[in-house]
């Protein structure tokens, strides 16, 4: 199974790009695909052009594409299901707490975020797609995403040897087979295992920008922060140039100044021309996605 992820900042096509490639997928490839979106305000229901939630359903009209909106109640529930139990377990080994804690400590500021990548990585290992196409949150929700995965399990664990250190209990965790840190160090685990992932062949990255100067500062930053954290960028898609429309000249000046930047520092650029239809819905996404064309 393959995944397919697209980022940029707000606005610039990552969604109408995911679809048409799920779709294209779908329809032309014959593939079985999911399309994902985790951006907090989703329009892939707009898109796509049918009601879709926040678990995996069949997109009527389409021969095997499947799509969910992940939101943020859909992540509590996986994180309770998955972790709740333990967190009691080893909270009420040294604190009087009640179930009722659990649902207090999932809703914590982070923790949503954190299970995100927690929640993909789950459909990953059950390989019922060929391709699972993730539309990311804006360029600074998924940097966000990636920080946290990277340094929420240390500052934990650090929090919890220090407070195991101050009140001296660590050996009756031992005798009772609840160490937290054994709990933090699965955590651990996980986060690399869902890096091991992103880093890998089978994840296919793609940054989506327009021609306009705040946009490719944006995805130049975005670009050297993936690559930091070791995940290979398949391409940069330029969305919306605007090349030949005489009544634009000054827009189409600026876009070409800034499309040569990005050929100039890039080594892959895939461009998209200004388009005039809207591609919503199946036969539209099908077009748009020949604009994509031997992109995968």
């Amino acid at each position: 199974m393959r995944i397919v992820s697209f980022w940029g900042k707000g606005g610039v096509g990552k969604t109408t790009c995911s679809a048409s490639i799920a779709a294209g997928l779908s329809e032309l490839e014959n593939r079985k695909v999911l399309l994902v979106t985790t951006d907090p305000t989703p329009t892939l229901s707009d898109v796509l052009g049918v009601n879709i939630g926040p678990r995996p359903r069949k997109v009527n009209g389409f021969t095997s594409l499947y799509a969910m909106e992940i939101d943020e109640e859909t992540v509590i529930n996986e994180w309770k299901e998955r972790f709740g139990g333990e967190v009691y377990g080893v909270l009420s080994s040294f604190l009087p707490v009640e179930r009722d804690v659990i649902d207090y400590i999932s809703r914590a500021p982070g923790i949503a975020d954190q299970f995100v990548l927690y929640v993909l990585y789950r459909i990953w290992k059950r390989q019922g797609y060929d391709f699972v196409v993730w539309d990311t949150p804006a360029s600074s929700g998924s940097i966000r995403l990636l920080r946290i995965e990277e340094e929420f399990y240390s500052h934990l664990g650090d929090a919890i040897k220090m407070y195991l250190r101050l009140r001296g209990f660590l050996e009756k965790m031992r005798r009772e087979e609840k160490d937290p840190l054994r709990l933090i160090e699965e955590w651990r685990e996980l986060a690399r295992s869902i890096f091991d992932i992103l880093t890998s062949s089978e994840h296919s990255l793609y940054l989506i920008s327009i021609p306009e100067r705040v946009s490719y500062l944006i995805t130049k930053r975005l670009y050297d922060e993936l690559t930091e954290f070791g995940i290979n960028i398949q391409a940069i898609i330029v969305n919306r140039l605007i090349r030949k429309c005489n009544c634009l000249k000054n827009m189409r000046e600026i876009h070409l100044k800034v499309l040569k930047e990005f050929k100039a520092n890039f080594e892959r650029v895939h461009v998209i021309e200004n388009e005039d239809y809207e591609p919503i819905g199946k036969d539209g996404l099908l077009k748009f996605y020949g604009h994509l064309g031997g992109l995968l």
